[in-house]
């Protein structure tokens, strides 16, 4: 679940005061500051890019942003510094306009008197569960840099997505028996016997004549592919360490200042201005990490620009910086000369694992795992408990092991089974079942925060449909 749509879950509200009492308080902290306007950054012929075939403006994208950004300090609070580097607020601010631009076909608005209630009833204003202007002054002015007006509107925004999701999900419902089955399977153990055959033991025994080599190329040869790959090159400044949020935002206003030179030049090395930074990386698929880039926008746009084309600024943990595409590579198929000792290797290891495969089903009509492993010359291991959707001990996250594990029973031996490199026989050791009377006791919170986990799988699964319907594209 993302940190913006986490945000917007509805929080328990504190005991409430009466309605116009508030009203009173909070107008009265607002004439206290004046109203506040918004700033005005952008000329009214920029645009940042289109939603649903509607141009947005870099002034309604920074408004946005801005909101964005104040959702994460007020939800993060002092590990604000920590967690921002993690989140991309640009994807982050692109969902929330979508979602608006949808809340608002769907004629979903907010009354001033409603937001005003909803920070009224906020606990972040709240003292001793009673409104209090001097703490709204304190967060909004002095902690989030805001106008009231401006934060009045941020509140709008949030609590029109509110009413979103709580119009998406209002029909939705848990029965028993899905309440029972979801707490079964999140706490039912099992234990297992098992015996492992290792392809890496038959590697030895493999031998591949040339011939085998070109056929097994011939009809693989796709599985050599070479992906789509891009050298890029960057021009930015580093944040100094431990950057504070004031050094971040004189970063990024210093990046914006000089963006229309760099934006412009034919060539970035050329470029001469004070602190800035430039790099060049060698070839990078999607695929590959590479300690050249920073973040996920980083690969975002050196597979979305064209050769020689600018990217917007990318705000790194880093630094900020902007990024060209120097040159871009097709995917293509590598002779096998190319790639021999590769495509060898893999060939020997399909062999070995089709012998370990082989050698292990021999014995999978044994009475049970100690004749089994005896006659491999194995040992029968035994894990500690585990439930479903956790690492197996000693083995990993082995879904189809762990599946097989829960639904064997008592003294019968699985159908061989296959993890990585490696084939099992497995057999339960133990079967540990829900406490009945714990079930009892925490099933009312259980079918709550089910609900909870429900109505989210909902609203995200709206969110991925409009925005696969929205066609954003970013200038």
């Amino acid at each position: 679940m993302s940190p913006m749509l986490k945000f917007l879950r509805t929080k328990e509200r504190a005991k409430k005061l009466i309605f116009w009492t508030l009203l009173s308080l909070i107008i009265l902290a607002f004439v206290f500051w004046g109203a506040g306007t918004y700033k005005e950054s952008a000329k009214a012929s920029d645009y940042r890019g289109s939603i649903f075939g509607r141009r947005v403006s870099s002034q309604e994208f920074q408004r946005i942003y801005l909101s964005c950004l104040n959702d994460a300090k007020l939800r993060f609070g002092e590990a604000y510094n920590q967690i921002l580097p993690l989140i991309d607020l640009n994807n982050q601010t692109w969902v929330k306009l979508i979602l608006l631009e949808h809340a608002g076909k769907q004629r979903i608005t907010a009354s001033n008197q409603e937001v005003i209630q909803d920070i009224a009833d906020s606990p972040l204003f709240q003292k001793d569960g009673k409104f209090n202007p001097e703490m709204y002054k304190r967060i909004v002015r002095y902690y989030l840099n805001l106008k009231p007006r401006e934060f009045e509107e941020q509140a709008r925004n949030n609590l029109i997505l509110r009413k979103l999701f709580v119009q998406t999900t209002k029909d939705i419902s848990l029965l028993d028996e899905e309440v029972l089955g979801a707490y079964k399977r999140d706490f039912e153990k099992v234990e297992i016997n098992y015996i492992q055959v290792e392809a890496k033991d038959f590697l030895p025994q493999v031998q591949i004549s040339e011939e085998a080599l070109k056929e097994y190329f011939q009809k693989n040869s796709l599985q050599f592919k070479e992906p789509p790959a891009v050298k890029v090159e960057y021009i930015g400044l580093d944040y100094p360490e431990e950057a504070k949020d004031e050094d971040r935002q004189r970063i990024l206003q210093d990046l914006d200042h000089s963006y229309p030179i760099i934006k412009n030049a034919q060539d970035f090395k050329n470029i001469t201005l004070k602190d800035y930074i430039h790099r060049q990386t060698d070839f990078f698929s999607q695929e590959e990490t590479t300690d050249d880039i920073y973040s996920e926008e980083f690969y975002k746009y050196a597979f979305s620009l064209k050769e020689n084309q600018a990217s917007p600024i990318i705000d790194t943990s880093k630094g900020a910086y902007i990024l060209k595409v120097i040159q871009k590579r097709d995917t293509y198929i590598p002779v096998l000369e190319e790639i021999k000792p590769k495509v060898e290797a893999a060939l020997k290891l399909e062999k070995a694992k089709e012998g370990a495969r082989k050698k292990i089903e021999e014995y999978r009509g044994a009475s049970d795992l100690k004749a089994a492993a005896k006659a491999l010359n194995l040992r029968v291991k035994t894990t500690a408990e585990f439930k479903r959707g956790e690492p197996i001990p000693d083995i990993g996250m082995a879904e189809e092991i762990s599946n097989a594990a829960f639904n064997l029973k008592p003294g019968e031996i699985s159908p061989v089974l296959a993890y990585q490199d490696s084939f099992f026989l497995i057999s339960q050791e133990k079967f540990t079942p829900i406490d009945e009377t714990k079930f009892k006791e925490e099933k009312e919170k259980y079918r709550e925060d089910l609900l909870e986990k429900k109505k989210q799988n909902a609203f995200n699964n709206l969110q991925s449909q409009l925005i696969s319907q929205a066609n954003l594209q970013e200038k």
